[in-house]
């Protein structure tokens, strides 16, 4: 309310009201002081409203860009010609499984459900390099003796970390390579399967991508046992050759000769194995953060040595999810 002022008429004594002149001085600055407070927000709202939506315009750019940029180098190396690339950045859920329906040295047909994962981790502070961790899960089937008696139970464990090297450059060169630890542990759940035999040592691998859609690599991984679980484990000393051949047909498809691993054990009549595979399979691209990889291959025994009990023939039948996009 705005104050007034009464004056009596000395005549009629009516009184006559009159505004106060200091009071409509402060209505009138009351009024453009809260019109200078709207003017002054309304700036200050703009440009914080200004700031938000650049902002997320930024982000929006940057998403994009990052995710322009994964889809580009993804189309460029090809998901088949990485997955059997033991040094790429290419995390992975494998599962395999080997069926054996023929066996030197019994009747029984043994199999193997094999769980591989590969978790590719980025350069970080105390490790600057890529680093490539490789667990393997294995459920196995094996002959008890030369009958068709069979016993499934869990195998060892082991654990493959890689370490890739970021020399020689591998755009100029298309060669990378790395090393690491390799280790066994005897989490088999039956005498019949695993060693029985802490083992541990040195691994290397490498890829050679030169001729367009063939990629030649190889992964050595040697053990050596240290520390027994059991009484009647033996020392153990091993080198496990796993050579990598694949060729790109196009539209997915591959041929491949990945999948033998060639065992020498280097103790005194220990056995030698050196089988050799071929197959097929193709990439299954569901989007651009994840593809499923099916193929089937065969495998022979091509040279064995003081092996009683091994492979013949075998079978691989595999599905593996591809996660390009996914790196810690």
């Amino acid at each position: 309310m705005t104050p007034f002022d009464c004056t009596k008429d000395q005549f009629t004594g009516v009184c006559h009201k009159r505004r106060l002149a200091g009071s409509a001085a402060s209505g009138t600055t009351a009024v453009t002081s809260q019109r200078g407070n709207r003017t002054m927000r309304n700036p200050m709202r703009a440009i914080v409203s200004s700031g938000t939506a650049l902002f997320i315009m930024m982000l929006g750019c940057s998403l994009a860009l990052a995710q322009q940029t994964a889809s580009a180098s993804l189309t460029d190396a090809g998901l088949a010609e990485k997955e059997y690339d033991p040094t790429a950045d290419l995390t992975q859920f494998k599962i395999q499984d080997i069926y054996t329906p023929s066996q030197y040295g019994t009747n029984a047909q043994p199999n193997t459900l094999q769980l591989r994962p590969l978790l590719a981790v980025r350069p970080q502070l105390f490790t600057p390099l890529e680093q490539l961790i490789r667990p393997t899960i294995q459920v196995v089937t094996v002959p008890r003796n030369k009958g068709a008696t069979t016993t499934t139970a869990l195998d060892d464990f082991q654990l493959l970390d890689l370490f890739v090297m970021p020399w020689p450059n591998e755009k100029e060169t298309l060669f990378r390579w790395g090393f690491g630890p390799y280790f066994v542990f005897p989490t088999s759940t039956s005498q019949y399967t695993g060693h029985g035999a802490w083992q541990a040592g040195p691994a290397w691998a490498f890829s050679f991508r030169r001729i367009p859609g063939l990629n030649i690599a190889g992964l050595f991984q040697q053990a050596t046992s240290f520390a027994y679980s059991s009484s009647h484990s033996v020392p153990l000393s091993s080198l496990q050759i796993q050579p990598m051949l694949s060729y790109q047909l196009g539209r997915g498809w591959y041929v491949k000769s990945s999948d033998s691993t060639w065992t020498i054990n280097w103790r005194h009549n220990t056995s030698t194995q050196i089988p050799l595979s071929a197959g097929f399979g193709k990439v299954w691209k569901f989007g651009e953060g994840y593809a499923v990889d099916t193929s089937v291959s065969g495998e022979w025994m091509a040279y064995r040595q003081f092996s009683t009990q091994t492979q013949q023939f075998a079978l691989r039948f595999q599905m593996n999810l591809l996660l390009p996009q996914l790196q810690l």
